[in-house]
């Protein structure tokens, strides 16, 4: 799944090492969530719902951290209705992602995650009328292209035609669904606080994934020790320590480095699939990927 994309002024690159590792570590703790998610053995909603009833506490405690230290004034008139929004998109993002890793690899869904930039332009573009540059609409059609060489693949073979299609197009569904999620974080942020706007809006894509996971019959509690364990590192450590990390380090190295956090978390999950699962890509995939990833930094950049 994505990873969180914060949008933060300029600042000058710190030299220090052990906040650039603190980035690292921080996206590659959400790469590792796809893994996560197949080891649970759970629904993709319910384990949307684990993800985020696990990482609550830590949002809670970053909310009042960040209160005592700004005291803040809570959320101002007309947050809250992008506040849900977000949650209920994150919601979506969620259950749309986990359910494409039962259809198609790690690698296509990380990689077809990383598409969430093309909707965030395209949603600037329409709703705000922020029009992008010729740079950014050149990204915009490699990254399209790169997303046709990692679907191409499935008309290879009749078999896995429909559900190898059906798992690219929820991983193409999670990325806008994302997309949809830093729209609303955008229109919340200068009304509320990260920490508060974090903590509100997981806890309604909490809700809106328990609700999802009853009305499809799936299974809710973990059947064993694994999936317990894996239902937990999805809302500690790809969840809050993934994205608390991410916001720390940012705050230091400022936008620049959101480039590295666009890319990392897609490439830790290829490379972990390859070792755990054997889910060794394609050149097609390859190139494919690769294209996304330069399109993502180009977005990044441009």
């Amino acid at each position: 799944m994505s990873a969180p994309s914060l949008s933060l002024p300029d600042r000058p690159a710190s030299p220090a090492l052990g906040m650039f590792l603190l980035l690292v570590l921080g996206a590659t703790c959400i790469g590792f969530s796809g893994i996560f998610v197949r080891f649970a053995d759970v629904g993709p909603a319910a384990a949307g719902f684990w993800r985020m009833a696990f990482a609550l506490p830590v949002l809670a405690a970053w909310m009042a951290l960040e209160d005592r230290r700004d005291r803040t004034e809570g959320v101002k008139p007309g947050a809250m209705l992008p506040i849900a929004l977000a949650g209920l998109a994150f919601g979506v993002d969620v259950v749309l992602y986990n359910a494409s890793l039962g259809f198609t690899s790690i690698a296509n869904a990380s990689l077809l995650g990383n598409l969430s930039p093309v909707g965030v332009i395209l949603g600037g573009w329409l709703l705000f009328g922020e029009k992008p540059t010729r740079r950014i609409l050149g990204a915009l059609l490699l990254a399209i292209g790169g997303a046709g060489l990692l679907v191409l693949p499935k008309f290879g073979a009749a078999t896995s035609l429909s559900s190898g299609m059906l798992g690219d197009g929820l991983a193409i569904g999670a990325a806008f669904s994302y997309a949809a999620y830093i729209l609303a974080v955008r229109r919340a942020r200068n009304r509320a606080a990260s920490g508060r706007i974090g903590l509100i809006s997981s806890a309604i894509c909490a809700v809106f994934c328990i609700v999802a996971a009853l009305g499809l019959g799936e299974t809710i509690l973990p059947q064993s020790l694994t999936g317990w364990l894996a239902v937990a590192a999805l809302g500690l450590v790809s969840h809050a320590m993934g994205q608390g990390l991410i916001t720390l380090a940012l705050g230091h190295y400022g936008a620049n480095a959101a480039s590295l956090v666009m890319v990392w978390p897609a490439l830790v999950s290829v490379l972990a699939a390859w070792a755990i699962f054997a889910e060794r890509p394609s050149p097609a995939q390859a190139f494919g990927g690769v294209a996304i990833l330069a399109a993502v930094l180009m977005v990044r950049k441009g």
